[in-house]
């Protein structure tokens, strides 16, 4: 299970996690930096984050935690964020699920690809704080 998360949620997390604040999944091949966004992510407020380090670890996580927001590495190990995106935006349980891209590089030549793919955002990884609290105001 060491694709799925080593990131206990600081918060109040699972049944006592207040319904208006965002589920955020945080997916991305390297766990250590998955864990330090997550980390972030709470840390400022910004939700109950939840972390995957493969693709398949993802879509897996998605159908108990359903997460509102995504933040999904396009470059996985085992598929592509694109491949992951698709999948999400059909699951009926997620219709309304935003989904971030994260890239390496800011001038990844899959932007339009990612906009094709329901990306909403195209971020440069790892995202600075302030790119966050833009994202989540």
């Amino acid at each position: 299970m060491g694709a799925l998360t080593t990131h206990t949620p600081s918060g109040t997390g699972g049944a006592g996690a207040r319904d208006d604040m965002p589920r955020i999944l945080v997916v991305d091949g390297n766990l250590a930096a998955a864990n330090a966004l997550a980390a972030l992510i709470e840390a400022a407020g910004h939700g109950e984050a939840r972390v995957a380090s493969s693709g398949q670890a993802a879509l897996a996580l998605a159908q108990t935690f359903v997460p509102t927001v995504v933040l999904l590495s396009l470059d996985l190990p085992d598929m592509s964020g694109y491949h992951v995106a698709l999948h999400l935006s059909q699951h009926p349980r997620l219709q309304n699920l935003r989904l971030i891209a994260l890239s390496g590089s800011s001038e990844h030549p899959g932007r339009e690809r990612a906009r094709e793919a329901g990306f909403e955002r195209y971020l440069s990884d790892p995202p600075d704080a302030a790119q966050l609290d833009e994202l989540f105001s």
